[in-house]
């Protein structure tokens, strides 16, 4: 009971300091607690992205499941075009010694294990700078019902709302909180199952913990379904 407390309350900190933040702020987060500079993390422009190299790493190692730019093969995996650097380098971090170990995390251990920091760094940099996936919506009300709950949250069942930690538009809130909009519903739907069985245990706090287990099989996959349409 008193974990329990203590979670709630860490869950309720980080949300009420997010909710407080300037609208815009959220819909647009900004890199604060990535970056110890004024200025926020923005996507290079068009004409400097043509520039930059494909890492050799990725090219030989990452593009068989996350695509050359950042675009998943299949729903197994995630699409990382767009996503914050800092949080693409807390999991490899997390596979490289074995923190992260979902079922399908062993895959990972061996990509990740003779990557050093530098290699690491420049990959979480240069998928953050690709194209995010667009937003497409398959299941409309499967959307419909995500969104109440992104927004709203589940107030009977604890659990707060996703746009505290994610943002307004679902592009994350770095260093912790992932860019979901435009992610593969598979994906969610199995990352989301994973924490709420407790087969996931990287999350900050036991957050994601906590919110998955109260959430029905129903509701993850109108989740799923919601910010994939983002």
């Amino acid at each position: 009971m008193r974990r329990k407390k203590s979670l709630l309350k860490s869950i309720s900190l980080v949300a009420s300091a997010v909710i407080l933040m300037p609208i815009a702020a959220i819909a647009a987060p900004a890199a604060g607690a990535a970056n110890t500079s004024a200025k926020p993390i923005t996507r290079p422009p068009a004409a400097r992205l043509a520039q930059v190299g494909i890492p050799k790493i990725v090219q030989t190692t990452c593009f068989a499941c996350h695509g050359l730019h950042g675009m998943a093969v299949t729903s197994a995996y995630p699409n990382l075009a767009g996503q914050w650097p800092s949080y693409i380098e807390k999991q490899l971090h997390n596979f490289k010694t074995h923190k992260r170990a979902d079922p399908l995390a062993p895959v990972m251990w061996a990509m990740a294990a003779p990557l050093s920091d530098k290699t690491i760094k420049q990959v979480a940099q240069y998928f953050f700078i690709q194209k995010p996936a667009p937003g497409k919506s398959f299941a409309p009300k499967q959307v419909a019902a995500g969104r109440k709950i992104y927004f709203g949250g589940l107030p009977s069942k604890g659990v707060p709302a996703c746009y505290a930690c994610h943002g307004g538009t679902a592009a994350g809130l770095p260093p912790w909180f992932p860019r979901l909009a435009g992610q593969r519903r598979q994906y969610v739907v199995n990352q989301l199952t994973y924490f709420k069985k407790g087969l996931r245990t990287n999350d900050p706090k036991s957050m994601m913990r906590y919110i998955a287990s109260r959430l029905s099989a129903k509701q993850i996959k109108e989740m799923a379904a919601f910010v994939r349409s983002e």
